[in-house]
């Protein structure tokens, strides 16, 4: 069988299928509502949390979580985009998950505020009070970068490609980076990138 993606590219399934563009493999697209198909039975079988993204292998087995989905298809198709060994992986598991645990849940927050979607009406001061809270971790990642042109590697790779995914939330919510030049000029680079263009253009 092949490999399948569920979730839009409007969705934090956006991550899984950049990643799968960037390695160039095969992979059949379900871009399914997070929203209403994530709670039917269907796909509760498949995703008892009601979630996506959600990967089914060409073995048919599945797998839940954006950044264990990239991790995962990074390690098994291999590439520039895989860490070259041990110490490499440890580095890419260790900057997916402080994307989640420190940057992912305020910066959703400045986002909902600013942009009053998802249950959350338009208030700029709380977006702000949230904005606040994002000062530290990125004041982490401008030090990382202020070092080295990418997180891991001599290149771009599955750790700057979790984290740049997460951070794509910041253009939207139109958080100023200007005081993190090294991140601001990192996130640009990544985002430019054709692959997560082509992913963008799916539905």
């Amino acid at each position: 069988m092949s490999l399948i993606v569920y979730g839009t590219s409007r969705s934090r399934a956006l991550r899984v299928l950049w990643m799968a563009e960037e390695l160039g493999i095969e992979f059949e697209h379900r871009p399914i509502n997070f929203t209403t198909d994530t709670k039917t039975p269907e796909f509760l079988s498949i995703n008892p949390n009601g979630r996506v993204p959600t990967l089914i292998t060409e073995s048919g087995e599945v797998l839940w979580e954006s950044m264990a989905i990239n991790l995962y298809l990074a390690k098994h198709y291999g590439g520039e985009l895989a860490p070259s060994d041990a110490w490499q992986e440890a580095l890419a598991v260790q900057w997916s998950f402080w994307v989640m645990t420190e940057l992912e849940k305020n910066l959703l927050e400045v986002l909902f505020s600013t942009l009053g979607i998802l249950g959350q009406e338009v208030d700029l001061e709380r977006a702000a009070s949230f904005a606040e809270l994002l000062k530290r971790p990125l004041e982490v990642l401008e030090s990382a970068l202020s070092e080295r042109q990418w997180l891991v590697s001599d290149g771009f790779s599955v750790a700057d490609l979790n984290v740049a995914s997460v951070l794509t939330f910041s253009k939207m919510a139109k958080v100023d980076l200007s005081p993190f030049p090294e991140v601001s000029k990192w996130l640009d680079t990544c985002l430019s990138r054709p692959a997560l263009q082509r992913a963008r253009e799916r539905s």
